[in-house]
């Protein structure tokens, strides 16, 4: 299993179309082989270089509950790619959840693959803060500290790899054997030296990308301190992303020369706990941030300078969702992954 191979080029788009009529199932060990970290940043880029309008279209997101289950709809049309389609994702933090992605044809409206998205959301969220990286980060960064050492902690740190020359990196998680396992894993898998750290401090220290992805949990404590940043930094973090949950404390947000945030700074506002604390503290400031979108396309001011500290703030988008899909499907469509099925969906006209 190779999925985050940082060299692998993007294959063509027509490529993430089947035959009409038929539709591509990929199961989360497929999309985990047809994963490439390059083409899936490449594809990301491109679907939030669009501005919101007709060629991308981002509703608010959907939140349901019932008991200590919760359901949430992620829709989204990307014109340039000619897809439109839907994440959904449901279950708890206590018992785990499913992730599920639609992506259908925007011309035809057949449904050209459904995805076990599991997978796919991790290697979507680092390919965004890829994204982020890429343009906020200074251009001679080489050394990174990570705190956090799961999924995501992986996928982001192989993303801020594949577009910055990292020479060495530090990782803290509060269990050692796991921030030693990361370790060893992150060394051999990029070829870069990775070692673990007995604080987070340590893992800020003298680096120049800090990647916070965390799960704390409900009411739980942050996992980096604004009195630990050092000037010129580029921070990520992707770990709040719910209402009750922290990773930043709010002096990370307001000491930063530049925030941005992968959608708009209302919806932020209601579902990072980290951007709900900053704006009970400073509503101006926390109102403020522009988007990843509007940096893309020079709209809003990105770094101003080396000493400059930039954080880059995701909870997620359906356009990211998408546009890893569409990345995904060209690379299993290659390498005849999957299983096509007919008819699903059938088109009932009036």
């Amino acid at each position: 299993m190779e999925p985050l191979d940082p060299t692998t080029p993007s294959a063509g788009r027509a490529e993430a179309v089947p035959p009409e009529g038929t539709t591509l199932l990929l199961s989360d060990d497929e999309v985990r082989e047809a994963c490439r970290m390059p083409a899936v940043i490449d594809a990301v880029e491109t679907a939030l270089g669009e501005a919101p309008g007709p060629a991308l279209a981002l509703p608010p997101r959907s939140d349901l509950e019932a008991g200590n289950t919760f359901f949430r709809v992620l829709p989204a049309i990307l014109g340039r790619a000619g897809v439109l389609g839907l994440k959904m994702l449901h279950g708890s933090f206590e018992r785990g959840v499913r992730y599920l992605l639609v992506l259908c044809d925007l011309a035809s409206g057949e449904v050209v693959a459904v995805l076990d998205a599991a997978h796919l959301t991790g290697v979507r969220t680092g390919a965004t803060a890829g994204v982020a990286t890429r343009h906020l980060a200074r251009r001679d960064a080489t050394a990174a500290g990570v705190i956090g050492a799961g999924f995501e902690a992986e996928t982001n740190l192989t993303a801020v790899a594949a577009v910055r020359d990292l020479r060495t990196v530090k990782v803290f998680s509060p269990r050692q054997a796991r921030r030693e396992a990361f370790a060893a894993r992150m060394t051999a898998r990029l070829g870069i030296e990775v070692v673990a750290v007995d604080c987070p401090q340590e893992a800020v220290a003298a680096t120049d990308v800090v990647v916070v992805a965390t799960n704390t949990g409900h009411g739980g404590p942050v996992a980096l301190r604004g009195a630990w940043i050092e000037p010129g930094q580029h921070i990520v973090s992707i770990g709040s992303t719910t209402p009750g949950v922290r990773e930043l404390d709010t002096a990370v947000l307001a000491r930063a020369g530049t925030v941005v945030f992968d959608v708009d700074a209302a919806t932020v506002a209601t579902q990072s706990g980290d951007v709900i604390a900053w704006h009970a503290l400073d509503a101006a400031a926390a109102t403020a941030p522009r988007t990843l979108t509007e940096v893309l396309n020079e709209q809003a001011p990105g770094r101003r300078g080396d000493e400059d500290v930039t954080v880059f703030k995701s909870i997620g988008s359906a356009a990211q969702d998408l546009a890893a899909a569409v990345a995904v499907c060209e690379r299993a469509r290659a390498l005849g992954l999957g299983r096509k099925v007919d008819g699903l969906a059938s088109l009932r006209t009036f």
